[in-house]
């Protein structure tokens, strides 16, 4: 390697770090969720500024095509992290339902896709190939913008057992015709039968360094570093002793556990990839019989918290350097549409049947099919993998694939933020479920709730002098503990923290409901804090979510329409921003009572 590419390696680096960084921020800002910002960041980084400079510097197109390797290395390890969803007991927990919705929304995308080019007149091989590419979601962006929103529940055990059998479906259709696409071009005889007997082998040998790769894991990684509660704390933390020789001070359990994952995959994936052999079959076959036959507890070495979102950071940059500009070519447009239009059309309209199908209700229905559109690292890692390996018609693929990620990024992200914002709205009870829900809203327009009726002074907490959310949560449960609505705080918090994981409770605009629903109440319980003039409490898992209002409503578990009444009231009082100003200037729970009464009549 000459100096010039050396140094110019780390430039590029640096760039490519900083350029994602500030993206992802700018993005966020916007709204729009930081992995769009971290795409165009690779953008500028790469193809961008090496038009600029490539004429003066010409090793940066060496630098930036000598950090490839990592797409495929972070590809692998995602690869073997589906393993852990393929236990015995993550499979159970999937459904009939999801798997339904997702085998239709996969081989729909499957079909509209290979049909589209077969009808463009590409080779048949060629255009089951992009299909399989299209079947591939991104679901790492999706649970991202989740866990900022912190929505959980059935949306996300939902989504998240159809992704990740949406993946395994995708890697064993287009390892099996990649790798027929391979055994045509070395000139074998092209019966079905023949080809067959060849992919059948590689996938056999493929599985077989996969079970190496687990004989590895399980006879250096000891269950024991995986518990945390056995680590001495302050002291020494025991390891494998040929990395303890290595390394005098150890870093915790998780991150040399990830050292050693990461190690294994890497080389049982390399030598699949010598050996031209479907090399995430390896990695998956790997994480299954990890999962299956040895511990789960492996898998959480993958999300070591600092070094998951730096090497998030670097894969998503990359896929936006890796892009080709001249893919953008005017030639190459019809292609390119056709590929964005067809696969939409296989994604949106097959995930709308399938919740059709499974008799999914309407809110679910007209969310989750937007979920589905993202698309990035498996893909283009593939598509990556077909360039290399076919050539000119690898390329051709590369063409179509790459900007069409793009699209689908910033596109199929923001389509995902969206919706599950109007998701987590509708789950609040308020926002979106007040003004565009029309089952709901009908029942809840005929018979209206004054909260003033149920809102008493004791139950006000006025001001609110507590530091956090948990303490916020804590002290009104308490507070309608004292007022005699519940005896068993304990167990309300159980239900707040659980409705709390199946979707946030911010309602924007400094305002919070915690809710839920308990089977021995009788009529409605609501309890209401607020902070002092200019403070607050992160909220949502953010510090863009700081609120000063907090409500608490708990209902009978046997009135479900009762409580979205309640909760109605509420939003409909809040929406008022004269109520809510004069709320925070309220100086005790009597100022703040009438303050209610006041603008409950009028709303």
């Amino acid at each position: 390697m000459s100096f010039d590419i050396f140094y110019m390696q780390i430039v590029f680096l640096g760039m490519l770090v900083l350029a994602a960084h500030f993206g992802g921020k700018v993005s966020r800002h916007f709204k729009i969720g930081e992995v769009v910002g971290q795409v165009l960041g690779g953008i500028a980084a790469g193809p961008i500024i090496l038009f600029l400079i490539e004429h003066k510097y010409p090793a940066y197109r060496s630098a930036l095509h000598s950090l490839h390797f990592f797409t495929f290395v972070f590809l692998s390890i995602i690869a073997f992290g589906i393993g852990e969803e393929l236990s015995k007991d993550n499979l159970k927990k999937v459904g009939v339902q999801a798997a339904i919705i997702c085998f239709i929304q996969a081989f729909s995308t499957w079909i509209a896709l290979t049909l589209t080019f077969l009808i463009l007149g590409f080779k048949p091989i060629l255009a089951l190939i992009i299909g399989s590419i299209g079947i591939a979601t991104a679901p790492a962006a999706t649970f991202v913008i989740m866990n900022k929103l912190e929505i959980g529940g059935r949306m996300r055990s939902t989504l998240g057992g159809i992704v990740v059998l949406d993946d395994v479906i995708e890697v064993i259709i287009f390892s099996i015709v990649c790798q027929a696409a391979l055994q045509i071009k070395k000139g074998t005889n092209i019966e079905p039968g023949t080809i067959l007997f060849f992919v059948s082998k590689e996938f056999l040998f493929a599985i077989l360094l996969g079970l190496g790769i687990y004989m590895i894991l399980r006879l250096t990684v000891e269950r024991r570093w995986l518990r945390a509660e056995e680590q001495k704390k302050g002291g020494t933390v025991l390891g494998p002793e040929f990395l303890s020789r290595l390394i005098s001070e150890m870093p915790g359990p998780a991150v040399e556990v990830f050292v050693i994952v990461a190690g294994c995959v890497c080389l049982g994936v390399g030598l699949a990839l010598h050996w031209h052999l479907p090399f995430l079959i390896t990695a998956v076959a790997a994480g299954i019989l990890i999962a299956n036959f040895y511990t789960p507890d492996v898998f959480q070495s993958l999300r070591v918290e600092n070094a998951t979102s730096m090497y998030t950071l670097i894969f998503f940059a990359l896929i936006g350097a890796n892009a080709n500009l001249e893919s953008f070519h005017p030639g190459n447009f019809l292609y390119i549409g056709a590929y964005i239009g067809a696969r939409s059309f296989g994604k949106m309209a097959g995930t709308w049947l399938g919740c059709k199908i499974t008799k999914q209700d309407k809110r679910f229905t007209q969310c989750l099919p937007k979920l589905m559109l993202p698309q990035a690292g498996v893909a283009a890692v593939e598509a990556y993998f077909v360039a290399t390996v076919l050539g000119k018609d690898g390329e051709t693929i590369l063409s179509i694939i790459l900007p069409g990620l793009i699209f689908f990024e910033v596109v199929g992200i923001l389509s995902s933020e969206r919706a599950l914002i109007k998701w987590r709205s509708w789950t609040t009870g308020g926002g979106d479920l007040i003004g565009e829900e029309d089952i709901i809203r009908n029942a809840l327009e005929k018979d209206k709730i004054n909260i003033a009726n149920l809102l008493k002074i004791e139950c006000l907490r006025v001001p609110f002098k507590v530091e956090s959310k948990g303490e916020a949560i804590w002290d009104l449960i308490r507070t309608l503990q004292a007022a005699g609505y519940i005896d068993n705080p304990g167990k309300v918090l159980e239900i707040i923290l659980e409705r709390e994981r199946q979707g946030g409770t911010t309602l924007g605009q400094g305002i919070s409901i915690l809710h839920g629903r308990l089977p021995e109440l009788k009529e409605p319980a609501v309890a209401l804090g607020i902070f002092p003039k200019d403070k607050g409490a992160p909220f949502g898992g953010s510090e863009d979510q700081m609120v000063d209002i907090v409500y608490m409503v708990l209902s009978p578990l046997s009135k479900p329409r009762l409580h979205l009444q309640v909760l109605a009231s509420i939003a409909r009082l809040l929406s008022n921003k004269e109520a809510r100003e004069k709320l925070r200037e309220a100086r005790d729970e009597f100022a703040a009572m009438n303050i209610i009464r006041k603008y409950s009549k009028a709303s």
